[in-house]
């Protein structure tokens, strides 16, 4: 086809097609597999891939194993603001059977997360984060952690380096994450915050995926990570963040409380807020100017029903666009 067609045009053809498919069009020859390589491609790719794809929620939850499941979320939630929406719950032994607060809607695509190794006991996924459909996790539950990059689009993982800092040799310790992106070197990368009994400032350290190196960092002035829970939005991570000593928010972009987590909607910053330990109800509020704190506004209320102990809402619900049809460099070394 090369032969009657100019390279440009073949170009535009391959952006149009799905990423399985232009992923196997590298072995028809060594100029395909270069150019479809190349960065130039990659990233026009990726822009293409951003403008048309559609928007999903990703649930992770617990059906007798561990499941990852994909919904189309352009009915799941009203967009009238504010809105409320109900969650059916389940009850009962349906509660105890399923292991999940919710039920979850029927039209779904079940998604095949990385096989973990082998331990002693069980361990379970946590979500770091999600850029142009790439998927962070963390198997949190062993002993040093392991981390992966997963594009469930074409089923493949890639198992980074352990970090520098792990239990084996430093002890206990607690730590914060963060998945970020590097758009002018098409580079993926994990941030990891380590805290020792709570020492001021933290240790920080990089992986970087095309290097498969960690590194470490000088971190910023004295704040604290709290919990795990991070986003990526205009080219920067987002943390919530507290002074150790006067408990209050680091105020670098503001919020209403500090209680809750990071999440993106439409390419937008977004807060979702409890009212204490007991709750009813998750607020969510939308950043519609990015670092003005007064364009925060809230967006829905998602209502849980019966009065439970404080969940964290990102066990059983990750409001994020999840899946992409999109190439991504980072599995083509899986």
């Amino acid at each position: 086809m090369s032969n009657y067609l100019p390279e440009d045009v073949i170009v535009e053809i391959l952006l149009q097609l799905p990423a399985k498919s232009v992923l196997k069009f590298r072995c028809v020859c060594k100029t395909w597999w270069s150019m479809i390589s190349s960065r130039h491609f990659v990233t026009r790719y990726l822009a293409r891939s951003n403008q048309h794809r559609p928007s999903y929620l990703l649930f992770r939850h617990y059906d007798h194993k561990e499941r990852f499941t994909l919904h189309p979320s352009d009915d799941a939630f009203p967009c009238s603001n504010p809105a409320i929406y109900p969650l059916p719950l389940l009850k009962g032994d349906e509660l105890q059977e399923k292991r999940s607060f919710f039920e979850y809607p029927s039209n779904f695509t079940e998604l095949h997360c990385p096989n973990k190794h082998k331990y002693t006991f069980p361990s379970y996924f946590n979500i770091v984060g999600s850029i142009n459909g790439l998927i962070c996790l963390a198997n949190n539950y062993t002993i040093d952690g392991a981390y992966y990059l997963w594009n469930p689009s074409i089923n493949r993982s890639v198992l980074l380096p352990y970090p520098n800092i792990r239990q084996k040799s430093h002890g206990q310790y607690t730590f914060s994450l963060g998945f970020g992106y590097h758009a002018p070197t098409i580079d993926y990368k994990l941030v990891k915050f380590v805290y020792f009994d709570d020492v001021i400032p933290p240790v920080v350290e990089i992986c970087t995926f095309h290097t498969g190196v960690w590194r470490f960092v000088i971190g910023p002035d004295p704040q604290y990570i709290v919990g795990n829970t991070s986003v990526f939005v205009n080219g920067a991570l987002h943390w919530l963040a507290r002074t150790p000593d006067k408990g209050k928010l680091y105020k670098k972009l503001a919020i209403a409380a500090l209680d809750g987590l990071l999440a993106i909607h439409g390419g937008q910053l977004e807060y979702s807020g409890d009212r204490g330990w007991v709750v009813k109800e998750y607020s969510v509020w939308v950043m519609k100017e990015y670092g003005v704190v007064e364009s925060w506004t809230k967006l829905y209320t998602i209502d849980i029903g019966e009065r439970f102990r404080r969940v964290n809402l990102s066990i059983w619900i990750i409001m994020q666009k999840a899946w992409n049809h999109g190439m991504q460099q980072i599995v083509q070394k899986a």
